[in-house]
C-alpha cells in the first residue's frame, strides 16, 4: 500500500516526538490543499479489534495543527481546543484520510474543521482551535 501512496503523491511524514511513536502518517499537497493519511496497523487497535479512538484523535490533532501552521506560515502552534465526533469504526488495514479546512484566522488563533474518511465513509469529524506564533522558539 505504501508504494501506491507514493505513486499517488503521498510522502511519509516523519516526527521524532510522540507522533513518531503512533506510526506512519502520510501527507500530500494538491492544488494548495494539504491532505494527511495513515494506514491502520494492528498496533493501532483497541480491545475490540478496530482502531483506537485515541489514534484517530491524535491523527486529527496532528493534521489540523500542522495545517494551521503551514497555512499561516507560523513557526509554532499549540492546540487550544479539539472536539471529535466518532462516526464509524476504522478497521485494521484501512487507509484513513483527512483534508482540513480553515474556518477562521485571527492574529493568534486558527479555527479548523474536517472529517476523516475511509473510502467514501466518514469515520470522525472534528473542530479545533489552534494558537499560532511566528516567533522563534
Amino acid at each position: 500500500m505504501e508504494q501506491d501512496l507514493e505513486n499517488a503523491g503521498w510522502r511519509p511524514e516523519t516526527d521524532d516526538g510522540f507522533v513518531g511513536h503512533v506510526g506512519g502518517l502520510w501527507r500530500r499537497d494538491i492544488n494548495g490543499r494539504m491532505q494527511m493519511a495513515f494506514i491502520a496497523r494492528p498496533f493501532h487497535a483497541n480491545r475490540n479489534g478496530v482502531v483506537h479512538g485515541g489514534m484517530l484523535m491524535t491523527f486529527v490533532d496532528r493534521a489540523f495543527g500542522q495545517f494551521a501552521r503551514v497555512t499561516t506560515g507560523a513557526t509554532r502552534g499549540a492546540t487550544i481546543s479539539l472536539n471529535h465526533n466518532f462516526l464509524a469504526p476504522v478497521r485494521i488495514g484501512d487507509l484513513v484520510e483527512i483534508e482540513p479546512e480553515i474556518v477562521k484566522v485571527t492574529t493568534r488563533l486558527v479555527f479548523v474543521a474536517g472529517t476523516a474518511h475511509v473510502a467514501d465513509a466518514s469515520v470522525i469529524s472534528a473542530q479545533g482551535i489552534f494558537r499560532v506564533s511566528h516567533s522563534p522558539r
